[in-house]
Formats: C-alpha cells, sequence, structure tokens
C-alpha cells in the first residue's frame, strides 16, 4: 500500500548538496520517526535513505542532521548521514547514510546465538565499540539513544555498526528521544538530566555488561520479584521501571546488597564467574558508583575500557585439564578453572614493557603492544600450536624485521619474518620494543627455529566450512538450569 507523503519504489529523489538523484528502491524497515528505502545512484551504488514522517519533519531536525553532515562521520562505525534529501513528488524531506553490509547481524541475534564467539573476538567487538563512542565523544557529541536496535556486529572481523545516527547531537543541543529505556542512566529516568556524553558513558557500560555477562546490570530477583498481577497490591510496569532504572537501582552483583541477584538458573551467574576480577570490578564501579555519581569521574571513561578489554584480549588462556577457554591474569595467578574448578600452571606469558600477553594458541602480537599507537590491525607476531609437540605453542614472526633472540643458556639467534620460534624463556628485541618470554623449561627442548612461509593472508587456514568464529573456543559449560548446579550468586 502507497503511503501518502512517504517514498515508494520507483519514485525519485535529490540530494540537496550533490544535486545527485537516486532512485528509491525497496523498504527495508520503518518505524515511529520515518521509513527506510534502499535507494540508487544512476551507476547502481546503493545507500540507505531514511525519510521522515509527518510531524518528525520538523525545523530543528532538519538543521539537525544538517549539522551532522557538516560535522562528518566520527569513526567508521557509524552509518552516518551523507548529505540531505527532498523530492518534488512528495513534502519533506530525508537523508541518504551508507548501506549496513550483510556481514553484519543484530547485537541481539549474536547474544541469543547457543554458541558465542571466543572471548578474544568478544574483547575485540567491545573494543570497537568503546573506541567508536570515545571518537564520538571527542567530536563533541552524545550518541542519546544506545539499543539493541541501533548495534550490530561482524563477529568473523569483530566489527560494530551502528545505525540511527539522525538523533545525535551535542550535549545542550536539539533533542528528540531521550533514549531507550533499558539502557538510559537513572537520572534520565527521573526527568532530571537531558542526554548527554555523560549518560552515554552508563549506556555503553549496560551494552558491554549485555556483550560479556549475558543480561541486564540491574535485573536480578528484586526486579522479578517486584510484578504483580493481582488487583491487591498491583504497581505499574511504568512506576516499577521508574523504581528499578531511576530512583532504586541495585546492580545484580553489588557487593554490599545480595538481594537483587540473578535468579537461579540465570546465565549471568555462570558467566560472571568466568572473568578475571578487574574486568568484574570496573562492572562493580560502573554499576554502583556510577549510578549515583552522573559524572566524567563517576563514570567509566572509554579510556579505561579501552585498556582493560586490551588486557582482557591478552589474558586468554586454554584450562589443561578440561580444555575450557578461559582468562589467566598475573593477579589472580592461583584461581581456579570457571569449568572444571582445577588450578592451573602458569602459561607462557610475554612480558612488555607496557603489558602482559598470555601466549595461548591464536595470541597475538599487534603494532600497538610494541609501538602503543593503537594500530590493534598490524599483526607483528602469531601464537601458533607446535608443529610436532602437542599442546605447546611456537610464535611466529609476522612482522616484515627480523627479531634477536636469547634464549636462557643458549646463543643468541635471528628470527626472520615467516619464520617459527620455539617458546621457553628468552628475551626477544622486536625492535621498537624488548620483551622477556616467562614459560617453564622443558627437557629435551632445542634452540630450532622452524622455517616456514606465512600462509596467505587472504586465505586463513579453516579445518571446515563453518565461519573461524565458530570454532575457536571450546564449548561451554551447560547452563546451570541444564546440570543441576548453579553456581553460588
Amino acid at each position: 500500500m502507497i503511503e501518502p507523503d512517504l517514498p515508494s519504489a520507483g519514485m525519485r529523489v535529490r540530494m540537496s548538496g550533490a544535486g545527485t538523484v537516486l532512485t528509491v528502491g525497496e523498504r527495508l524497515g520503518e518505524g515511529g520517526q520515518g521509513v527506510v528505502h534502499r535507494a540508487l545512484l544512476p551507476s547502481g551504488t546503493a545507500f540507505a535513505l531514511k525519510w521522515y514522517r509527518s510531524g518528525s519533519d520538523t525545523p530543528e531536525q532538519r538543521q539537525a542532521i544538517s549539522a551532522l553532515i557538516a560535522h562528518g562521520c566520527p569513526h567508521r562505525a557509524f552509518l552516518w548521514p551523507i548529505d540531505l534529501v527532498t523530492s518534488p513528488e512528495i513534502p519533506g524531506f530525508g537523508y541518504v547514510m551508507p548501506l549496513r553490509e550483510d556481514r553484519f547481524i543484530s547485537f541481539a541475534q549474536m547474544l541469543s546465538e547457543p554458541e558465542q564467539p571466543p572471548f578474544r573476538i568478544l574483547a575485540n567487538i567491545g573494543r570497537d565499540l568503546v573506541e567508536a563512542f570515545a571518537a564520538l565523544h571527542f567530536g563533541g557529541l552524545c550518541y542519546r539513544d544506545v539499543s539493541f536496535g541501533n548495534l550490530f556486529v561482524d563477529p568473523e572481523r569483530a566489527e560494530v555498526a551502528i545505525c540511527d545516527n539522525d538523533n545525535v547531537g551535542t550535549d545542550k543541543g536539539h533533542v528528540a528521544v531521550y533514549g531507550t529505556l533499558r539502557f538510559m542512566a537513572p537520572e534520565i529516568v527521573r526527568l532530571e538530566k537531558l542526554p548527554s556524553t555523560v549518560t552515554d558513558l552508563h549506556s555503553l557500560a549496560v551494552l558491554l555488561f549485555y556483550l560479556f555477562v549475558h543480561g541486564h546490570p540491574l535485573e536480578g530477583a528484586r526486579v522479578q520479584g517486584s510484578y504483580t498481577w493481582g488487583e491487591d497490591g498491583h504497581v505499574s510496569e511504568n512506576e516499577l521501571a521508574f523504581t528499578h532504572f531511576g530512583t532504586s537501582p541495585l546492580f545484580v552483583f553489588d557487593p554490599d546488597d545480595a538481594s537483587n541477584r540473578p535468579v537461579p538458573g540465570d546465565l549471568m551467574l555462570t558467566w560472571w564467574q568466568i572473568y578475571p576480577r578487574f574486568l568484574r570490578d570496573l562492572f562493580i564501579r560502573a554499576f554502583t558508583t556510577g549510578l549515583t555519581d552522573a559524572s566524567l569521574s563517576g563514570r567509566i571513561l572509554e579510556g579505561v575500557w579501552r585498556k582493560e578489554l586490551l588486557r582482557l584480549h591478552d589474558s586468554v588462556s586454554v584450562c589443561p585439564s578440561c580444555s575450557a577457554a578461559r582468562f589467566y591474569d598475573t593477579d589472580e595467578a592461583d584461581a581456579p578453572c570457571w569449568n572444571c574448578h582445577l588450578p592451573s600452571a602458569q602459561p607462557p606469558l610475554l612480558q612488555l614493557p607496557s603489558s602482559t600477553i598470555v601466549l595461548s594458541e591464536g595470541a597475538t602480537v599487534t603494532a600497538h603492544h610494541l609501538r602503543r599507537n593503537r594500530d590493534f590491525q598490524t599483526i607483528e607476531a602469531i601464537v601458533e600450536p607446535h608443529p610436532s609437540a602437542p599442546g605447546r605453542v611456537v610464535l611466529r614472526n609476522r612482522s616484515t624485521v627480523a627479531w634477536t633472540v636469547s634464549p636462557e643458556g643458549e646463543p643468541t639467534d635471528q628470527v626472520y619474518p615467516g619464520q617459527r620460534l620455539a617458546l621457553r624463556p628468552m628475551t626477544i628485541a622486536f625492535g621498537p620494543a624488548t620483551g622477556v618470554v616467562r614459560a617453564p623449561t622443558r627437557r629435551n627442548d632445542v634452540t630450532k627455529v622452524w622455517q616456514q612461509a606465512l600462509p596467505p593472508r587472504s586465505s586463513p587456514p579453516r579445518t571446515s566450512s563453518a565461519p573461524s568464529w565458530r570454532q575457536a573456543s571450546p564449548p561451554l559449560v551447560p547452563p546451570p538450569r541444564d546440570r543441576g548446579d548453579a553456581p553460588a550468586g
């Protein structure tokens, strides 16, 4: 059915700045503000077109979109407005933005998958999300309307795509939306503040908690027990939401108040215990101090998340007893495996001037590790399985320069690009930085560098036709409700 004052397939619209004409294609989605269509340039290049419904196409909204276009996209994750569009056939206006690539799935869909991406992928997705918000806030803007509906992820590349950016603005600019309830900061729920960079930090922490712990940080037993359906004592959902998310929010893992712990069988109980103390402490701060101190000092800044998510990425290990993916942190060296509950010996570690990397299979040394330049994409070294000793690993030189290695009790040697190095106690001069490998000494461990060409970067080896992110981690322990031994909250 053709709706008046809204575009339909075949209609033409013109970009206000560029003057280019686009042909409207099929409708991709719709919401309260407007509708989204595919739109094609004469060359066939596709964009997404959002057209505002009557009532939403206000002068203030047009001015806000124009300001975003003039500002420019702050980070590749944002599907940012490119140009305003109008049509002689219908009143109103819209704007064009990049079309979301098919490789992205919704954030909620990824969380609902029975097998989750490996921990390194999760850490990288979290860091990419943090980097996007850091760039947005650095440019003087705030997102305002964080929700599941606006966030998409590519679990293969560990990248995010953020949609619906037409509500982005400055801290004191025109506000069309206040946010989505479960992601709104308490002060917005209480109608005390408008959306801002500070309230975005709360929303970002909620998204990260969902990513790692698979639940809402404020929804536990106290919240669930408050819902009533009888006539006596019934409290409306709006009143309860105002209480639980506004006036009296309580973190499900608050160290001083256990009344809102996740209910038995909730997967948050399993996921929470998996992570190292440094990440749990960050969430505790975000949802205790951060709930009451609505300031940049009270909430977790992006730089703190970035540092700790990189540390989380570098802490991924494998339990030698049950092969479960786990974390090894030097601050909790005696922590048992979350799955089999057995202690494990220290894995090989690479100590660099500003970080420590657990040298488990798949671990990488990036340019950022060596140069502190935030280049997380350039791989300088990668940990691979030992070619002849199951359970052991080697370090392959993926850089363009030779390393100088000095194993304990052995002559200094060179490891050239593409070569592999057996891991044992040694010093490695990478060039920009020097690292020390801490590893148990093994008898009959010989000094040897295996020379083998790098596999083509365009076609990484696969062990099956399934996506690599679905293969890279061992299966998780079944949910507590299936095992009958729910861990204590």
